[in-house]
């Protein structure tokens, strides 16, 4: 695990929402966002475990209290009482628009109809991403906390556990 990667960001990388819109990153929260990203099919099954420890852990915190909405984290802090956000993304890479009009069909089959508004597919700067992410192995999933701005604050590679997704809550942000 790398903190504070400073430099590091992905506010400007381009992605496309389940429905075909093209997006960019903006967390909508002091807090930032924490990212779930997969570079191969062989990822797959550690991106999905993230998701449903994220989803899990949620709900062990959740205290009864109001339900934190999907796809969204609980998390202490003084600078807002607001859920940090969750996005799942698949780089993809290049793809023939044929290819990327199947794949996103196929997502958004499978995806939950509450979670869709969360997941995004990266067809472009697949070379970006995996230089943010710091990808060294393209079967781990990796898991990045950003900050206000889409900068990188700390980065987990593989599958989930709840000592990473602490270090990773708590790691610093500069906003």
């Amino acid at each position: 695990m790398a903190w504070g990667e400073g430099a590091a960001t992905v506010a400007a990388l381009p992605l496309t929402a389940l429905d075909g819109d093209e997006v960019t990153i903006e967390p909508h929260s002091v807090l930032g966002a924490l990212l779930i990203v997969g570079f191969s099919q062989e990822s797959g099954d550690q991106t999905r475990a993230w998701g449903h420890h994220v989803a899990e852990w949620a709900d062990e915190r959740s205290g009864g209290g109001t339900p934190t909405p999907p796809m969204h984290l609980p998390v202490e802090s003084s600078a807002t009482e607001d859920h940090m956000p969750v996005f799942s993304i698949v780089v993809i890479g290049e793809a023939s628009r044929f290819m990327r009009g199947m794949f996103r069909r196929m997502m958004k089959g499978v995806m939950p109809a509450e979670v869709e508004g969360s997941f995004f597919l990266a067809y472009e700067d697949a070379d970006a991403w995996r230089e943010v992410a710091g990808v060294d192995d393209e079967a781990a999933a990796y898991v990045l906390r950003i900050d206000a701005t889409g900068g990188i604050c700390g980065r987990h590679a593989g599958p989930p556990s709840d000592e990473a997704l602490a270090g990773l809550l708590d790691a610093p942000c500069s906003s």
